[in-house]
């Protein structure tokens, strides 16, 4: 009988002494204790009898108590054939029947408990399985793979950096001798030894130990409490003030073959790859390298990071390296690093070779972190190793469920809801008449990936890999914030929701792991140590050329020279300069740009003057559209306002359709080539300047679209312009007549008739209107104002959007608010614009098309005015606020999942993100015809 303590650390030694007497009289009954951890093929007891020849064969046969097999009898010698576990059974009665004799014995083996046995399996530091594995390595395969990235600063200048990755070592080529010391089963501590045995390798550590830097200490980079430290040992020797807790005398038996012995240790918490950043001196870890053997050269190692990866073993492989055999049988999965084996329902055991009569709920799938809303879950009641007459299952609500033992065992759950969840039982009664009880907690409370909201309906269009939180949203990874994961974390910030601050100086912060990628001139791990005297620039990888004791700038190497020397390396005698000639230099620079700002004046002043005397002339409006749009104004051709002219005299006006704060709207005939032609005529109020340039703006558009695109052919989305009228007072904008008026108030007047215009036949409208983007995105021009107001509808069912400019003006209820910047003077359309244009006032064919997603929303309730947060008046910080936590228009209540889809992805955050023009079309078309499978496809888009 022996017993056995096992170390604080890795690795469990077992050292047991049996005394097995030569030969044992058989009588009635025998004892013998052993250890539950007895390997198999070890000795129990033996037994011999008196009835036959000493010299002859005897034979052995155990008859009965030998439950599960696991022992077996070799020429009377009881051995352990099958692992044995104190839990299930911790004794056995043996009756073993002796060949040719009366005799038989009773063997009693008591099977005593021991701390720490069986290794239990520990699901938080879980491994995978390697499925890849290189079948010429002979080293072994590593469970981890370890990348030490470090930089070294050189008496002869420069910053070296250095990598090392075990998985890049060749084979047979291992620079140290590897030995990991296993794992501690409770909290997941891995411990690490490494005992060098190459010359170049101990000379390195000898120079470690000679500088008195024994102990190592890296932080985990996003759990400053999760420690790596590693300890110097020297024959069993440290001064470490980190190795206090530390037990290193398990490991005597290495340092009597190896001088020094690098141990390290760490818990192993994930299965993700865990980064440490090592803490060093401020001024470097001094180490003294050796190249002859003798002499040794003195280098700082000034950064020093280490990645560990976890890879797994291949199949039926366990250990930190990978070296021990799994012993677990029927399925039962090993543990990567402990040998730990889980078993499959219905077996037991240290290696689960023992039946176990139960009863389980399995569940498909299997793994409850997929099992989401909306999706579907089948239970299966599983009874192993039991003959049963009937089940029972029941339900979370209290409802029961009889089944016969030939019916089918499943439950089958189709379109996993909140009610769903809860404890479901199912009860077997055997053939006994036994009730054996299984249970499964459903706790299905996350939507399926990309999808959010209480119904698990909302799309989340997360970036960068980001996950979706059915309540909040996406889940940035780090390096990334926004609602949609779309913007970098800001300067000075890193990590997981940007949370974490910088520490880095004189250099650019990685916004993922918070790394310093040094500037020019700087080194360290927070970069704050300037390149050493002599050296400069990116690395300090430069020398430095200045001479004569002159100071050598750390960053670009310029000199500052001490007198008397000059020049740029400092080695030209410097001359006197005269004062009086230092100050007409001055004097002569000054009296320059004077005379430059004077004449620029002038010409602004003689520019504006000409402007003012003849009128509302090209070079006026253009100077209106250069403060706002230069590639606008640059794009127009000369004589663009005129060649578009027309005479007040072949205008006739009629009634007034609209009326706003700057301009107004009336139907009108414009006679061209003898012929009265219905217009609409939008006219100018006010000669103020806001007034004026809404109306270059809309002119200047009007003017490009129709001499660069298609406008002018009719084959357009866009309202046709028939000309402008300049030269005479009130200036005008002449334009095609809607007769069907504005698309808002056409779905309004829809919305309060009895028999409305379906939803599929209202889209159409849509489809127009994104054709009109296309053109606009082609000639790279943003209206700024795409809304269900501005879109007119014209006599042959067509929509064409217009107000390019002065849509601010004719509709100023509630639905344009007043800029709050001081220098600017105008309304803005706040709930259709984009959160970009929110925040700059700038527009652009991607802000268009957010506005296009709230039309949608328009169309589809019918002329309801969008509403945030049950809120009619917003200003526009607080509107800003709303969209950047994520919320947008809610979801009509008759809207199809499809289209809010189309809106959603039309307010993503990050413009360049926005479905194009042309994949709007697309998307609506497939919209209405799911809407009505007997939609066409039409084959015109426009008159």
């Amino acid at each position: 009988m022996f017993n056995m303590k096992t170390g604080t650390f890795v690795f469990v030694f077992i050292v047991h002494c049996l005394v097995l007497p030569e030969r044992t009289q058989c009588v009635t009954q025998l004892f013998a204790k052993i250890p539950e951890n007895t390997a198999v093929g070890e000795q129990v007891i033996r037994v011999q009898t008196t009835t036959l020849a000493a010299k002859e064969e005897v034979l052995c046969n155990i008859t009965d108590g030998n439950i599960h097999g696991r022992f077996r009898v070799d020429h009377c010698v009881i051995e352990v054939a099958r692992p044995l576990d104190f839990a299930i059974n911790g004794k056995y009665t043996l009756t073993v029947k002796v060949a040719g004799a009366f005799e038989v014995c009773h063997v009693d083996v008591d099977v005593e408990d021991v701390e720490g046995y069986p290794p239990i399996y520990n699901d938080t530091c879980e491994m995978p399985v390697r499925s890849h594995v290189s079948k010429d390595r002979k080293q072994g395969h590593p469970a981890f793979n370890v990348d030490v990235t470090s930089e070294f600063m050189g008496k002869t200048g420069g910053i070296i950096p250095h990598r090392f990755n075990t998985k890049n070592v060749p084979n047979g080529r291992h620079p140290y001798s590897r030995t990991v010391q296993g794992y501690s089963n409770d909290d997941c501590l891995v411990g690490v030894m490494i005992a060098a045995h190459h010359p170049k390798d101990v000379r390195t550590l000898n120079g470690l130990w000679i500088t008195n830097n024994g102990c190592l200490r890296c932080f985990h980079s996003q759990d400053p409490g999760y420690v790596l430290d590693f300890v110097l040992l020297n024959n069993g020797e440290y001064h470490c003030p980190l190795s206090k807790d530390l037990d290193f005398n398990h490991m005597s038996h290495f340092w009597r073959k190896h001088k020094y012995i690098l141990f390290g240790s760490f818990i192993f918490q994930s299965s993700k790859t865990q980064h440490f950043f090592c803490e060093l001196p401020q001024d470097g870890l001094s180490l003294l390298i050796s190249r002859d053997g003798n002499d040794f050269d003195e280098i700082l190692a000034t950064h020093a990071e280490l990645e560990f990866q976890p890879v797994g073993c291949p199949p039926n492989k366990y250990g930190p390296t990978c070296d021990q055999n799994c012993t677990c049988e029927n399925g039962a999965r090993c543990h990567g690093l402990s040998g730990a084996c889980k078993c499959q329902p219905g077996w037991q055991g240290v290696v689960c070779d023992i039946p176990h009569s139960t009863v389980v709920i399995t569940v498909t799938p299997s793994d409850s972190p997929h099992i989401y809303i909306n999706g579907s879950l089948v239970l299966h009641c599983r009874y192993f190793h039991m003959e049963i007459k009937k089940m029972i299952w029941i339900f979370p609500n209290g409802t029961k469920r009889w089944l016969q033992k030939t019916q089918e065992d499943q439950v089958k759950i189709e379109s996993i809801q909140s009610e769903h969840n809860g404890t479901y039982r199912c009860t077997v009664i055997t053939e006994d008449g036994v009730l054996v009880n299984a249970s499964y907690e459903l706790r299905a409370v996350a939507c399926p990936p990309g999808k959010m909201g209480e119904f698990c309906e909302d799309v989340c269009n997360c970036l960068h890999g980001a996950s979706c939180d059915r309540w909040s949203g996406c889940v940035c990874p780090s390096g990334w914030t926004g609602t949609f994961c779309q913007t970098p974390c800001p300067v000075g910030t890193y990590g997981q929701d940007c949370s974490s601050e910088c520490h880095c100086q004189n250099a650019v912060c990685d916004p993922t792991d918070g790394r310093c990628n040094c500037t020019e001139g700087w080194y360290g791990r927070d970069c704050l140590n300037p390149c050493s005297n002599g050296l400069y620039g990116w690395r300090c990888r430069y020398i430095c050329g200045c001479k004569n004791n002159a100071t050598c700038h750390h960053v670009d190497g310029s000199c500052k020279c001490m007198s008397p020397w000059a020049g740029q390396w400092c080695d030209v005698v410097q001359t006197g300069i005269s004062p009086l000639l230092h100050i007409l230099i001055s004097l002569f620079i000054s009296t320059l740009l004077i005379s430059v700002v004077l004449l620029a004046l002038h010409k602004w002043k003689r520019a504006t003057r000409i402007g003012q005397d003849e009128g509302v002339e090209e070079t006026q409006a253009l100077l209106e559209l250069r403060g706002k749009e230069e590639d606008l104004a640059q794009s127009l051709q000369p004589g663009w306002l005129n060649r578009w002219e027309r005479s007040a005299d072949d205008l006739t006006l009629d009634e007034l359709i609209g009326l706003g704060t700057f301009a107004h709207v009336r139907k009108g005939y414009l006679r061209i080539d003898g012929v009265d032609t219905i217009v609409a005529v939008k006219s100018v109020r006010g000669e103020d300047r806001l007034c004026y340039r809404a109306f270059c703006r809309e002119a200047a558009i009007l003017i490009a679209v129709h001499e660069q695109g298609r406008a002018g052919t009719g084959a357009s989305n866009i309202i046709k312009l028939l000309g402008v009228i300049t030269k005479s007072r009130p200036k005008c904008i002449l334009l095609e007549y809607a007769a069907k008026h504005d698309l808002l108030a056409f779905i309004k007047q829809q919305a309060g008739h009895d028999v409305v215009l379906p939803l599929g036949s209202l889209l159409r409208y849509a489809v127009h209107i994104s054709h009109a983007l296309q053109e606009l995105r082609h000639l790279r021009i943003a209206h700024g104002d795409v809304a269900a107001r501005n879109v007119l509808i014209t006599e042959d069912d067509v929509a064409k959007l217009s107000d390019f400019g002065l849509a601010h003006d004719v509709y100023t209820a509630t639905t344009y608010v007043s800029s709050a910047k001081k220098d600017e003077d105008e309304l803005l359309p706040l709930k259709w614009m984009a959160l970009e244009s929110l925040e700059s006032r700038e527009f652009t064919c991607e802000s268009d098309v957010w506005s296009f997603g709230v039309l949608l929303w328009e169309i589809v309730t019918y002329g309801e005015e969008p509403i945030y947060e049950h809120n009619m008046q917003l200003s526009c910080p607080k509107l800003v606020g709303i969209l950047r936590r994520g919320i947008r228009l809610q979801k009509p209540p008759e809207c199809p999942r499809k289209l809010y889809g189309v809106m959603m992805a039309c307010w993503s955050e990050e413009p360049s993100t926005r479905p194009t023009p042309e994949e709007l079309e697309h998307r609506l078309t497939e919209c209405r015809h799911d809407i009505d499978p007997l939609f066409v496809v039409e084959k015109e888009t426009t008159l």
